[in-house]
């Protein structure tokens, strides 16, 4: 495994067990099996590494994301909405120990804002991506007319979101039967509104 892997892995690790706060360079380098300074010779800091971190716990959901516009008239929009709603479902609660520290730390919430801003990224790019596939369907009369678009994006993620947040407070485990049900639940509203 390459060392910049290794190291990012032991970091996910270090940080879902101890926090932000109170992970150190020190604990991943022994986490990984290396030396601090190779840590150093793949991140800039313990925030850079924290951030290539909590990039990758959202894979699933930009994964679906990149490929969602072009199932624009394939299959039905619910199931291709039932795509993004389960994985934003599972990245969001996986994630959301690591997203929610990022607000405690300004510094970090600063350079995180400042690398989405300089990559044209950020978490309303997810919503952006949903209301434009919404519009393609609706360019193709499978979405009624008057629906709109980012309302109906912003109603499905946000909703995966709020939900993912209140498990991880509550600290209740969802099978994936519960996560499909609750998806199931969401797009009876979400596409009462399109169609």
């Amino acid at each position: 495994m390459e060392l910049k892997n290794k190291i990012a892995e032991a970091a996910e690790r270090v940080l879902l067990t101890n926090g932000l706060a109170k992970t150190t360079t020190k604990e991943i380098a022994k986490a990984a099996g290396c030396s601090e300074g190779s840590l150093y010779n793949h991140f800039q800091s313990k925030e850079d590494l924290f951030l290539h971190v909590l990039r990758g716990q959202l894979k699933h959901l930009m994964g679906t994301l990149s490929s969602l516009r072009s199932l624009a008239g394939q299959e039905s929009v619910r199931s291709n909405l039932e795509k993004v709603a389960y994985a934003a479902l599972e990245d969001f609660a996986s994630s959301m120990s690591l997203i929610c520290s990022v607000f405690s730390e300004p510094g970090i919430l600063r350079r995180h804002r400042e690398g989405f801003t300089s990559r044209n990224e950020g978490p309303h790019r997810a919503n952006e991506a949903v209301a434009a596939y919404v519009a393609s369907e609706q360019k193709l009369g499978r979405v009624r007319e008057e629906a709109d678009p980012r309302a109906a994006a912003d109603l499905l993620l946000g909703s995966c979101f709020q939900h993912a947040f209140q498990m991880n407070f509550l600290g209740n485990e969802e099978t994936p039967e519960e996560r499909i049900r609750y998806a199931g639940r969401i797009l009876d509203s979400v596409c009462l509104l399109l169609e």
